[in-house]
């Protein structure tokens, strides 16, 4: 009998061992449900901090309309316009404010409206987010500019000691690619989209370019709602002229000759992933260009010595059972080319290192050798796109085995030293460089111990770009720049010496490396969930890549902390004794701390494992008793006991053709009893009598339309009055019941307050006036104040950034703050109106 689709996903428990030992989830070869496994606390190695597939999965089936793969990223933009002839609310100042164009008619600026807002932002500014793109001004090199993944383009002027946003104002989209014009260098341009997944949750909207320094941007017409453009994997720009720019993206090569205005593909390839990467002489009278194309599968490098003309393309590099590749120039000598490829042979080295190639004349087919494959007899040498530390968990005394876990479809960069081609840098989990062209390699950083940990060679995991700064010498100017998943980092002397042996992978304290974190008010944290402690002063939530996080006011935006590893969901904060908190990573993972956070213990006793789960589970404390929590998989799970066991309070949930898996949960906290859920197909389940239910009791199902049910709440002054939010495009976004959950109708507002078509991903009602609703969206905050009849722009002050936690907190004194957290700008507070 075929497996349900949860279930095949379920199914591969084969690989939970591995998963266990791995800072990246292995990747599956074929898109997959957003399922995960559960990790045990009680691990020797470091808790794993991301699982890329499966978010981006998990992604998508939050947003893609029924029956579709992709996210329609266009519909961001038409959100927009919408967005701008709506009225907006300023929650600080209790005003309904006009609409943005109408202020801009007014000759009002947007940022002068947004500085009427009143939302406070926490950061964090010092835990950063995945970046894939950074580039430096040549003429004034304090100047970079930075591309978040969920973020957008930041800016530092002082030589990133601060960031600045440039982008809040546009759709939230997936920066995957920076260049900067070499002769005009307030001119750039920004790809986006992510094209390095198995699935299609990171679809972009073609290329934005601003032509000062970011101020303002304008997506150029021609990528716009061009599925050629849905992946802009990287840019180049010529250095002959400046109106010559080449794109990577998921359909091949593209060139325009005028900027940006009209774009002509010039090389076209079905490989899977398209074209990756680009390498451009600029040494050369006409544009020598590289792309190289193809990842999970056959991937190839070929070459044209006059991209700017009728130049013909040749493969130049076909290796077999060469997957994704990333290519690099010598800038000292640009006849020496080097190519990082993974593998997509089965086995051990399955999207791990296949070889690092070199040619040094110029490129050409035949004159690339293998300076090193994986099958080289020193094992450090073949560890460029694994896991190092759980390659060597064996040798480290950490494990019985090694696993390796690697990441060559994901994380996959190189650089070569500006002064020496022989001095080769690479980036997989960590970074690795090489002192004699390839043939031998030494571990440069080390995720796997923070500073606080003594590690100063400590950079976060999985690095995605490696940048020279343009007055590098190799003498008195060394230093050398990295984004990764966890920001920015940058290194004062790339030419220290280098880990080669096993005690220095098992012990970073070894390493002579210094690395210091640029994230410095680089507020790019995508949180899944998030809640403040009872005095509103501290915060915690749950984040893709960076584990568990805790801020404070007494610390600043730029002081969060990490208290639990992994990718962190959702958390809950006991209301009387704050040392009691509740964090999880992926999968049915729930931990607990007795000592605020200090130590942390598998709390998931009773949980059937074995069942489904979503990618990030759904658990909430009920706020009349925190030793009663509640879990949602295929059924509702219950604790009366602080999560020291848990029972079964449903059967599974009631669907389609298959049972449904709980996506929100939400606690009546006047009625313990009355207990909400929703699924990830659109039901919404609900029992009056939830405290004495079991495994065979059946809830009450109701399903208003087809969707994710991204969130409940119910009314905390009226149990019968509830709302549900739906993520899905295409869909109504908010529903409302007035009969407990029972029957439900659509709160999309009306007239000018009508919601766009847009992604909403969590919903607070406020305790004082119910009658005021506030929705987190994947641009920003709505508010309502007639109860949702009418929707008005929430006047926030920070970006267009997917909102997917709102929480309310009431302090002494009927004071309360409507606290946000962001899937890409962290988290931000406002006082609630009295």
């Amino acid at each position: 009998m075929p497996l349900k689709p949860f279930q095949r996903l379920a199914a591969l428990s084969f690989f939970v061992l591995l998963a266990l030992l791995a800072i990246v989830l292995v990747p599956l070869r074929t898109p997959a449900p957003a399922v995960a496994t559960s990790r045990p606390l009680r691990d020797k190695l470091p808790r794993p901090f991301d699982a890329p597939g499966e978010a981006q999965e998990f992604y998508r089936l939050k947003r893609a309309p029924h029956g579709q793969r992709g996210v329609p990223v266009e519909r961001y933009l038409q959100a927009l316009v919408r967005m701008r002839f709506m009225p907006q609310y300023s929650t600080a100042r209790r005003a309904v404010l006009p609409s943005r164009g109408e202020l801009a008619l007014r000759g009002v600026t947007l940022d002068e409206t947004a500085g009427l807002s009143g939302w406070t932002p926490l950061g964090p500014g010092n835990v950063g987010g995945r970046t894939r793109a950074l580039v430096i001004d040549p003429h004034q090199p304090r100047t970079l500019y930075a591309g978040g993944v969920a973020g957008g383009v930041w800016k530092s002027i002082d030589g990133a000691a601060s960031w600045r946003p440039l982008t809040d104002l546009l759709p939230n989209l997936a920066i995957g690619s920076l260049a900067m014009d070499p002769a005009h260098s307030n001119v750039l341009y920004a790809g986006t989209g992510e094209g390095y997944f198995n699935g299609d949750a990171a679809r972009g909207a073609g290329i934005f370019r601003t032509i000062n320094g970011g101020v303002t941007w304008q997506q150029l017409t021609a990528t716009a709602n061009n599925p050629d453009f849905y992946y802009v994997n990287d840019i180049k720009i010529s250095a002959r002229n400046s109106l010559r720019v080449y794109a990577a993206t998921g359909t091949g090569v593209f060139r325009s000759l005028n900027g940006g205005a009209t774009w002509t593909r010039v090389y076209a390839t079905t490989a899977r992933g398209g074209c990756l990467d680009l390498a451009l002489r600029t040494d050369k009278t006409t544009d020598t260009l590289f792309a190289s194309c193809g990842t999970f599968r056959q991937a190839f490098v070929v070459r044209n010595t006059a991209a700017e003309g009728s130049g013909a393309w040749t493969v130049v590099l076909n290796d077999p059972q060469m997957s994704r590749t990333s290519l690099a120039i010598a800038p000292s000598n640009q006849n020496v080319i080097y190519a990082l490829a993974a593998s997509s042979a089965p086995g051990t080295y399955n999207q791990g290192l296949l070889a690092v190639f070199r040619s040094t004349t110029g490129g050409a087919a035949g004159s690339w050798t293998a300076q090193v494959r994986n099958t080289d007899p020193a094992k450090l040498n073949t560890l460029l796109l694994t896991n190092p530390l759980v390659a060597y968990s064996q040798e480290c005394g950490v494990s019985d085995s090694d696993v390796f876990n690697n990441h060559g479809w994901y994380d996959n960069a190189i650089a070569v030293d500006p002064k020496d081609p022989n001095r080769v840098w690479v980036g997989g989990v960590d970074l690795f460089r090489s002192d004699d062209a390839g043939k031998s390699w030494g571990l440069a950083s080390s995720w796997w111990r923070t500073p606080a940990q003594g590690n100063q060679s400590y950079v976060h995991a999985d690095q995605h770009v490696i940048v020279f700064p343009p007055q590098y010498n190799g003498t008195t100017v060394k230093s050398v720049f990295v984004g990764n998943d966890g920001g920015l980092f940058k290194n004062l002397d790339a030419r220290t010496q280098t880990v080669r042996t096993i005690a220095g992978v098992c012990n970073p304290a070894l390493s002579p490396a210094v690395w210091q974190s640029l994230n410095n008010g680089y507020a790019v944290t995508q949180f899944y969930d998030g809640k403040p402690y009872p005095d509103g002063k501290r915060y915690l939530g749950g984040t893709q890549d960076n584990g568990t996080v805790r801020g404070a006011d007494t610390t600043g935006a730029n002081h969060w902390s990490q208290i639990l590893g992994g990718d962190g969901g959702f958390v809950a904060v006991h209301p009387t004794n704050t040392d009691i908190l509740y964090a999880e990573n992926i999968g049915p993972s729930l931990a607990k701390s007795t000592d605020g956070g200090a130590q942390w213990a598998d709390a998931t006793q009773g949980i059937d494992q074995d069942e489904d789960y979503l990618f990030i589970v759904p658990f909430a404390m009920d706020p009349a008793d925190p030793q009663r929590l509640w879990l949602g998989g295929t059924r509702l799970w219950r604790t009366t006991d602080g999560a020291a066991s848990w029972s079964p309070a449903s059967a599974p949930v009631p669907g389609s053709e298959f049972s449904q898996i709980v996506s929100a949960v939400a606690i009546d906290p006047s009625n313990a009893n009355h207990v909400l859920a929703g699924t990830f197909e659109g039901f919404i389940v609900r029992s009056d009598s939830a405290l004495t239910g079991t495994e065979s009791t059946e809830w009450q199902s109701s399903q208003p339309q087809e969707g994710y049910v991204s969130a409940v709440a119910i009314d905390p002054t009226n149990g019968n009055v509830a709302y549900a939010t739906y993520s899905t495009f295409g869909t109504t976004h908010v529903w409302k019941s007035t009969d407990g959950g029972t029957t439900w109708t659509a709160l999309d507002g009306t007239g000018s307050g009508a919601l766009p078509d847009l992604p909403v991903q969590s919903v607070a009602v406020d305790p004082a006036h119910p009658s005021n609703l506030y929705l987190g969206t994947d641009l920003g905050v709505f508010s309502s104040i007639d109860g949702g009849a009418h929707w008005m722009v929430e006047n926030t002050g920070f970006a267009n950034a997917a909102t997917d936690a709102l929480a309310v907190r009431k302090g002494s004194g009927g004071q309360r703050d409507l606290f946000a957290f962001s899937h890409g700008r962290g988290a931000w507070r406002v006082a609630l109106p009295n």
